[in-house]
């Protein structure tokens, strides 16, 4: 008897069970979609490409055929754009322009021609303006050597973590064309072997905000300075006299280093000593740097310069001083930029009846 009501029981369970199910279908049903809800395909890979004011938004297309719109949105949905989406073509891509410097989050949604919207896809972008541009450091110019045939400029530091990444110079060729030449950051030194002689070159440096700016920003142009001849193919054609030993030999005063010396002939030689220098082309000079030997003060007190396009016809520049207890370079600057291919140092006075010199240096174009 007891097993009769107990199957009753679940019997009983089970028909309450089975008739709340069917109220409860009942009430959602109003809520299914048939065949569920199907959306556009989204963007696939967006990208956001910086520029100046300016930011190019493009993605894959994708498989969906259906797609004929997408709105890209920024500032919090506060600004949008609406563009088409041809049939055809494997990128979509769009320039949002005049957008103020700062970074942007963008949202990206794609439409069927029902209406159908897609699920939303975020990107992170920016805009690079006068801000950027007033941040931007040009290279410097460590040196610029002239040689006979070639050019060569040696660059100081660059900007690489502000974006850096090239150095632009320009010149007149001689064939009296301009010409600009681009050299990556990377080159410590670079090479200009058709520059037209006896001018000057501007260069700038050219930067990128990040790797995928779509522009590219400069600083201003620098007019360089006046260029270090290279002493390679200078010759000292005269001198008044050299100490015995290599140590001492006169041609020392034109190898670059004022770690090496002339040395005067001791005890058979007497103010004024004097060397001269062919520089096997006519240059227009702008200076002198004069160093002593370094560590040694038996240089010069007093000397004079004198030029000359034909080693027979001299131009004296003036009577210069020189301070012999220190080793940095010192400069003499020569106004009036004479043109010449022969140069004459005379040491004119000093503390003991020789010299002891270390090099020297001219400058101009």
């Amino acid at each position: 008897m007891k097993n009769i009501f107990h199957y009753i029981s679940i019997l009983f369970s089970m028909l309450v069970i089975l008739t709340a199910c069917k109220k409860m279908d009942s009430t959602y049903k109003q809520f299914v979609v048939p065949d569920g809800i199907v959306y556009p395909g989204k963007a696939n890979s967006p990208v956001a490409n910086a520029g100046r004011n300016r930011v190019k938004i493009s993605w894959l297309r994708g498989a969906d055929p259906t797609l004929t719109a997408a709105k890209i949105f920024w500032n919090n949905f506060a600004d949008s754009v609406e563009i088409s989406i041809p049939p055809t073509g494997d990128t979509i891509s769009y320039t949002i322009n005049n957008l103020p410097e700062k970074s942007y989050l963008f949202v990206i949604k794609t439409y069927d021609a029902k209406g159908g919207v897609s699920v939303p896809v975020e990107l992170f972008g920016a805009s690079y303006g006068d801000v950027y541009q007033s941040s931007l450091l040009g290279r410097p110019v460590d040196a610029g050597i002239l040689y006979a045939d070639s050019i060569v400029v040696k660059w100081g530091g660059a900007d690489i973590s502000n974006g850096a990444y090239a150095t632009e110079v320009k010149y007149t060729n001689v064939s009296g064309a301009t010409q600009v030449k681009r050299f990556p950051v990377s080159d410590g030194a670079s090479t200009i072997t058709d520059m037209k002689a006896g001018i000057t070159y501007q260069y700038r440096t050219v930067y990128l905000p990040d790797s995928l700016s779509i522009d590219t920003f400069y600083t201003d142009y620098v007019t360089s300075k006046p260029f270090l001849f290279s002493p390679k193919n200078w010759q000292i054609i005269d001198f008044s006299s050299q100490h015995p030993g290599d140590e001492n030999l006169v041609t020392n005063v034109i190898d670059g280093s004022p770690n090496t010396r002339w040395h005067a002939w001791v005890g058979n030689s007497n103010y004024p000593h004097f060397f001269t220098v062919d520089m096997g082309i006519v240059r227009t000079i702008t200076s002198f740097t004069l160093y002593r030997k370094t560590d040694d003060d038996r240089a010069c007190d007093t000397f004079k310069l004198l030029v000359s396009t034909d080693n027979v016809n001299w131009n004296d520049l003036g009577t210069f001083n020189f301070n012999r207890t220190i080793n940095d370079g010192q400069s003499y600057e020569i106004p009036a930029h004479p043109a010449a291919r022969y140069f004459k140092f005379i040491g004119l006075s000093g503390s003991q009846s020789y010299i002891v010199l270390g090099d020297i240096s001219a400058f101009g174009f």
